[in-house]
């Protein structure tokens, strides 16, 4: 008899192969012009490829043009996707060298506009002047700390901690192996937690 974790395993692996199957299907109908399925695809997966520009760009207006430009990429590459990665992951594969690019551009505040003022609404008290003044100094704080780290470390934490990539998207992302992903997060969650921690004692 199987046992209820290994038939879940079986089951979530049956369904990630259905899903696969099903954008290798809609990624080829759309190759073929389809627009039907190239809408389908951009219903599934645009604010998702949005979210992940506005992280690496310095405003809306950038984030849109990298989005156009990420859409673009996708489109005329789609005859290449063969359903043996998720479909997202292999989109953000395909993003990664110019969101990279961009956020490059401007290190010295790359990762500062990656924790938006959006964060204040879902923060504690946010209708109290007091306290949300308080919460943009600590906005402020961790978006320092941010700029801090490593280029490598600070990507990693904001696509699992700000954009919530899984660990295998995040990976797929920015080509480097799963294990590799989750050492950067951690690294990057206590140097953070290192940097904050003496200006919230």
């Amino acid at each position: 008899m199987e046992r209820p974790k290994a038939a879940a395993d079986h089951r979530d692996a049956d369904r990630d192969v259905r899903d696969r199957a099903e954008d290798c299907a809609l990624a080829q109908a759309a190759a073929r012009g389809d627009e039907r399925a190239w809408c389908t695809l951009l219903d599934r997966y645009g604010d998702r490829l949005y979210g992940v520009a506005r992280r690496f760009a310095a405003n809306e207006a950038e984030a849109e043009d990298l989005t156009q430009e990420i859409v673009l990429q996708l489109y005329r590459n789609l005859h290449r996707y063969d359903g043996r990665a998720p479909l997202l992951g292999w989109t953000l594969r395909l993003a990664r060298n110019r969101c990279i690019d961009a956020y490059r551009a401007r290190r010295a505040r790359p990762l500062a506009h990656a924790v938006p003022e959006t964060v204040l609404a879902t923060l504690p008290n946010g209708d109290d002047p007091e306290r949300r003044a308080a919460a943009r100094q600590e906005l402020a704080q961790v978006r320092a700390a941010l700029d801090a780290l490593p280029e490598e470390l600070a990507t990693a934490f904001v696509l699992r901690d700000f954009e919530e990539l899984t660990y295998d998207d995040i990976a797929a992302a920015l080509a480097v192996p799963l294990g590799t992903v989750k050492s950067r997060i951690s690294r990057a969650r206590r140097a953070l937690f290192a940097a904050l921690a003496p200006q919230t004692a």
